[in-house]
């Protein structure tokens, strides 16, 4: 694991405000990949949103620059967003309307069951360290009284591997994201990779595991996929 991969170096970068305009701008437009890879992640993200409680906030952390904030508003669900970033907590207030708080996703300002459900995309995937992962998994299994929306890279398949040659941290395997998930006290309802042999990004919906009971886990094929 390079050292610039740690959690607080991740955090150090978004607190540039250059870096949150850079994100915003061109991150999900500068090449065909991203853009694919943006409208699968909004559709599923939409799709997910259909499918919540209706009353009560949702929690979109982290934030970013209020990408997913359009999905909300889709979706008619009250918007709550968390960044550390200051820089991208402004550009997530400009980009519609909700209420956004800076705080550190391992740490959240929040009561127990605030949430009826929650989406944190594009964050565990950039954690190396395993404490921290879990550290805000109990965070979301603490707010959330529904489901949430979580994504992570899984390691064996191209994009990982090429991670991996590179010295860059691939994620990890299908066994272990699903033990993680466990360990944190979640239990998984659906499993969505975005593109299973050629993307990392899996797309999992979760729910605290001593709620309701819940239909047994769904892995979609491609051709499924929202």
């Amino acid at each position: 694991m390079k050292s610039e991969e740690s959690y607080s170096c991740f955090k150090k970068i978004w607190t540039d405000p250059l870096e949150a305009v850079a994100y915003k701008e061109a991150r999900f437009s500068r090449s065909r990949r991203w853009r694919w890879t943006h409208k699968k992640e909004m559709e599923t993200v939409i799709k997910f949103l259909g499918s919540t409680p209706e009353t009560g906030p949702g929690l979109d952390v982290p934030c970013g620059a209020g990408r997913l904030l359009p999905c909300f508003e889709r979706a008619r669900r009250r918007w709550v967003g968390v960044d550390v970033s200051v820089a991208m907590a402004k550009l997530a207030m400009a980009a519609g309307k909700g209420c956004c708080v800076v705080a550190d996703a391992t740490a959240l300002p929040f009561r127990r069951g605030v949430f009826a459900f929650a989406v944190c995309m594009r964050l565990l995937h950039r954690i190396p360290q395993q404490a921290i992962r879990l550290k805000i998994l109990g965070e979301l299994g603490r707010l959330c009284t529904g489901p949430m929306l979580l994504s992570y890279y899984a390691r064996w398949n191209l994009r990982g591997i090429q991670r991996w040659v590179r010295g860059k941290y691939p994620g990890l395997s299908l066994k272990e994201i699903r033990g993680e998930l466990k360990e944190a006290g979640l239990e998984i309802i659906q499993e969505i990779p975005l593109r299973r042999m050629t993307q990392q990004q899996w797309l999992i919906v979760v729910k605290a595991a001593n709620s309701a009971p819940r239909p047994p886990v769904t892995t979609l094929t491609q051709d499924q996929q929202p």
